[in-house]
């Protein structure tokens, strides 16, 4: 169950993306909603062979501005229905203050947008969700600025791609996405992708030539078969859940396929957490997942074995 839901903000419109979905998952799971926004200090400025420092109080003022606008934005999202919502502001760099303020509410989901403009400072939500992404414990739920395709923010959650590569590390997305479930009454659909395998040097005009027909519907008849047994198991906990093997030049784009189709509104899958040469190198499912999805993304860093 959720309990306590930690929501990052900026001060602009593109991270306020996260406040609807957080605010109603809040509502639904009768968690506290906390609000957060990082200041982070504006230290000097440096020009073309001139250091330029702030005035003095300029700082301070800014952070007044901050804490205003926490308090109001706190304000405005608290009902009649006694939903409780608290607001913090902390210093320091914004990834690792985020994951350090989940840490310390034992936050049960962090949502915050993937794109964001900061109204106060500068330009900061797409590389410090990149860094959430990496660092996080808890279940990270990923949401598009407004302006892109899919449906609204508000609307109901009805049906969720589970991605599933079949190893032990991606089935530990099923918790949270369990509990996801349970409050929206949504569907989940697990999905495997097979991945096509094409003979070297055959091209016909019709395209080229799976290296072995016989293979793929192995692969595919096996996925189908472990996915069913984590069906079952689901079901036997009173979920609604359909499974789907795709086949796809690569994973990321089978799923981003799949995802885009209207009756999804949002997906799930677990990451490596990979940085680094090792990113740069082996690639992300889940990294390529995040950057293109248009509708929200639940995502989970399993632990270090």
């Amino acid at each position: 169950m959720f309990r306590d839901i930690l929501v990052p903000l900026d001060g602009s419109q593109f991270a306020e993306a996260a406040l609807p979905l957080g605010s109603r998952l809040a509502r639904l799971a009768q968690a506290r909603l906390h609000l957060l926004l990082v200041h982070e200090p504006m230290g000097a400025l440096i020009g073309m062979g001139d250091m330029v420092v702030p005035p003095p109080g300029l700082d301070a003022e800014l952070k007044e501005r901050e804490r205003a606008y926490l308090a109001g934005t706190a304000s405005a999202l608290r009902q009649p229905d006694g939903m409780p919502v608290g607001f913090h502001e902390t210093s320091g760099s914004a990834g690792p203050e985020i994951c350090e303020e989940a840490t310390r509410i034992d936050a049960d989901l962090v949502v915050m947008a993937t794109h964001g403009r900061g109204a106060f400072q500068r330009m900061w939500l797409g590389s410090v969700a990149d860094y959430v992404v990496r660092h996080l414990t808890a279940p990270l739920l990923l949401v598009p600025p407004r302006g892109k395709e899919g449906p609204p923010l508000e609307a109901d959650i009805r049906d969720i791609v589970v991605a599933l590569d079949l190893s032990k590390d991606a089935e530990a997305i099923l918790e949270p996405v369990t509990v996801l479930s349970r409050l929206t009454g949504a569907q989940l659909t697990l999905v495997h992708v097979v991945q096509l395998i094409f003979e070297i040097g055959r091209v016909t005009s019709t395209g080229p030539i799976v290296a072995d027909s016989e293979l793929l519907q192995a692969s595919r008849l096996q996925a189908k078969r472990q996915l069913e047994r984590l069906a079952d198991r689901l079901r036997e906990r009173g979920l609604k859940v359909d499974t789907r093997v795709i086949t796809g030049i690569n994973a990321a784009g089978g799923l981003l396929e799949t995802l885009s189709e209207e009756r999804y509104d949002l997906i799930a899958l677990t990451t490596h957490g990979r940085t680094g040469l090792r990113r740069l190198l082996v690639g992300s499912v889940a990294d390529k997942v995040i950057r293109a999805a248009a509708k929200p993304v639940l995502v989970l860093r399993p632990p270090l074995a």
